[in-house]
């Protein structure tokens, strides 16, 4: 197994970058795959082999200014799963794209969180 890890900030690049690369295999036949995290936890995963095949997966991170966050992954083989995460007067809460809900709120009392 090899690994490379590669940290990327310029003085004007205001989310510095981290990408390491492993490889797994020994011969004719390697994978590789390259994650890279960027400071704001958006991140990307490029793998691809010795014959070819390839896949990639990306993450987004979206927040707002009240806080309320979203994140957003999709895939090159057209799949895709968000996540919706919100604070309010009752507790904290979120729901994901495929409609599962979790809500803590004040009182501790755990609504859909399974």
């Amino acid at each position: 197994m090899k690994k490379l890890a590669v940290f990327v900030g310029l003085m004007a690049c205001a989310n510095p970058v981290l990408a390491e690369t492993t490889c797994y295999g020994e011969g004719a036949y390697r994978v590789c795959a390259t994650v890279t995290q960027r400071a704001d936890g958006s991140m990307s995963v490029r793998s691809y082999d010795t014959q070819g095949n390839s896949y990639s997966m990306d993450t987004d991170v979206y927040t707002k200014t009240n806080g309320d966050m979203e994140v957003r992954s999709y895939d090159s083989e057209g799949n895709s799963y968000s996540i919706k995460s919100w604070t309010d007067s009752r507790g904290s809460h979120s729901r994901d794209s495929e409609g599962n809900t979790c809500s803590i709120l004040n009182d501790g009392i755990v609504m859909g969180c399974n």
